[in-house]
C-alpha cells in the first residue's frame, strides 16, 4: 500500500514521483526515482502539462538512464524538454522559484532496483532528507553504501517498506534466483520458455545472464528493444526475431510460446499466503505442468529493510510504501524494535486509484493459492496503461471469485 503522496514535509515545494494536481497545487521543482509507473503518478495527464507549460521554469529532475527511457515512451516523451539530468554523487543547489531565500543541496546515488533508480538526498535548513525511491539492497551492501559511509545525519528517511512485515524476513537474492532459473532451463535442449515479467524494466540481469551461459539472445518486442537503445549492454543480448531463440520474454506472446514452459518472474505470489514458501528451500517452484513462478524481488526484504534503517539510524521514519497488512500502530510497534523512537505515525497518504486497484489486485491473488487460472490475472500493473478499472474487474469476475462482488461493490461506493 502506497503511504506518500509525493509532497516532502519539510520541503512542500519539492514533489517527487507524483505529478497531481494536489502536487502541483504546493510544489514547484519534482523528481522521479525511476521509471515504474506508479511513480510517474499524473506525469501522463494532461493536467500536469498544462502546469508546465505555464511554468515554463519549472523543472523535472531524473538519471539520464530514466530521461531517456521517458523520451521513449508515448505517454511521456512531449515533456522531454522539462526533463534535466541528475548525475550521481554530483551534489548540486536547487532554489525554490517562491523564494529566492529557500534552497537546497541535493546528491543522488543508485537505489538497486532498475536501471536509472535513484535514492535522493536533500539537505537544507529544514532538515536533512533522504528518499530511498523502491530499492534493493542486500544487507551487506547496505553497510558500504555511499550514504552510509558518509556519516551524513539523517533527520527524516523516506523508505521503501514493501515487505515490512516480520514474515518475509529473507527473499532470495536475485543472483541465486538467476542462477536457479539457468540450472533449470539448462536441463531442456530444445524446450522454448516464456519468461512474464511484471514490469518494463528491472530483470536485465537475468536476460544477461542467460544470454552469457546460453549463448542466444532474448525475444522481446520492438518498443522494449529500442527503450535499451541507451543501455547497449543489455540491448546487444535482446532481439525482436522470435525465430533466433527459445528464450522469450515478449509482450504480446508470440508464436513460438504456444508451447513454452511459462516462468512467471515475480515475489507477490511468495509472500501472500504461501506461508510454506517463505522458508524458500527454492526459488523456483512448480504450480502446474509446464508453469513455474521464480521470486525474483526488485524490493528489499524485512532484514534488508531493517539493517538499511540501523545503519542510517534517521531521527524519523516516513514509509513511501508498506505491506497491506500493517496498520500505522503495527508499524510504529516495529520502528520502535529498530531503535527509532519517533512520535507515533497515526495515518498515511490517501492512494489514488491505480494504488486502489494494485491493492484490490492483492488481495484478489490472495483467494488464488496455487490454482494455475492466476493466469488471468498475469497483468502488468505497473506498466499496461491499457488495463484500467473495468477491465481488471473483468479479469476478477472470470475467476468466479467470491471476492469478486465485494472488490466490485467497494470500488462502486
Amino acid at each position: 500500500m502506497c503511504t506518500f503522496g509525493g509532497i516532502l514535509t519539510e520541503y512542500p515545494w519539492i514533489s517527487i514521483d507524483s505529478f497531481l494536481q494536489s502536487n502541483c497545487e504546493v510544489s514547484r521543482v519534482f523528481f522521479i526515482s525511476h521509471i515504474h509507473t506508479d511513480h510517474l503518478r499524473g506525469l501522463d495527464q494532461s493536467t500536469f502539462s498544462q502546469y508546465v507549460t505555464n511554468n515554463r521554469s519549472i523543472r523535472i529532475y531524473c538519471s539520464d538512464t530514466t530521461r531517456h527511457f521517458l523520451s521513449k515512451l508515448s505517454a511521456y516523451k512531449h515533456l522531454a524538454q522539462f526533463y534535466s539530468v541528475l548525475n550521481i554523487d554530483q551534489p548540486f543547489t536547487i532554489q525554490n522559484p517562491a523564494d529566492e531565500n529557500s534552497s537546497v543541496t541535493v546528491t543522488c546515488c543508485g537505489a538497486g532496483h532498475c536501471p536509472g533508480s535513484l535514492m535522493l538526498l536533500f539537505e537544507g535548513s529544514h532538515g536533512t532528507i533522504l528518499y530511498t525511491g523502491d530499492f534493493r539492497l542486500y544487507s551487506h551492501q547496505s553497510k558500504r553504501h555511499r550514504i552510509i559511509l558518509s556519516k551524513k545525519r539523517i533527520d527524516t528517511l523516506y523508505i521503501d517498506m514493501t515487505f515490512f512485515e516480520p514474515s518475509i524476513r529473507q527473499l532470495p537474492e536475485r543472483e541465486r534466483a538467476c542462477e536457479k532459473l539457468i540450472d533449470f532451463i539448462q536441463q531442456y535442449d530444445n524446450q522454448c520458455f516464456y519468461l512474464k515479467t511484471s514490469a518494463r524494466v528491472g530483470y536485465e540481469y537475468i536476460y544477461i545472464s542467460l544470454n552469457q551461459h546460453f549463448g542466444i539472445p532474448i525475444h522481446v518486442n520492438s518498443e522494449q528493444y529500442h527503450l535499451y537503445d541507451c543501455l547497449p549492454q543489455v540491448q546487444r543480448v535482446l532481439t525482436i526475431d522470435g525465430n533466433k531463440t527459445r528464450l522469450h520474454a515478449c509482450w504480446p506472446k508470440c508464436s513460438h510460446t504456444k508451447s513454452s514452459i511459462k516462468i512467471v518472474l515475480s515475489v507477490l505470489w511468495f509472500t501472500l499466503e504461501q506461508q510454506q514458501q517463505r522458508q524458500f528451500k527454492s526459488p523456483l517452484v512448480q504450480i502446474s505442468t509446464n508453469y513455474y513462478r521464480l521470486c525474483y524481488s526488485l524490493h528489499s526484504s524485512y532484514n534488508e529493510i531493517c539493517t538499511f534503517v540501523k545503519q542510517i539510524s534517521p531521527t524519523r521514519v516516513h514509509p513511501i510504501a508498506l505491506p497491506d497488512q500493517i496498520n500505522f500502530e503495527r508499524f510504529n510497534e516495529l520502528l520502535k524494535q529498530l531503535g527509532i523512537n519517533q512520535s507515533p505515525i497515526i495515518s498515511f497518504a490517501p492512494s489514488n486509484t491505480q494504488q486502489q486497484i494494485k491493492h484490490r489486485y492483492h488481495h484478489t491473488i490472495e483467494n488464488i493459492h496455487n490454482n494455475d487460472t492466476d493466469d488471468e490475472l498475469e497483468f502488468d500493473y505497473h506498466e499496461n496503461r491499457k488495463t484500467n478499472e473495468k477491465q481488471l474487474f473483468k479479469r476478477i469476475s472470470n475467476l468466479q471469485l467470491p471476492l469478486t462482488k465485494k472488490c466490485k461493490k467497494d470500488y462502486e461506493k
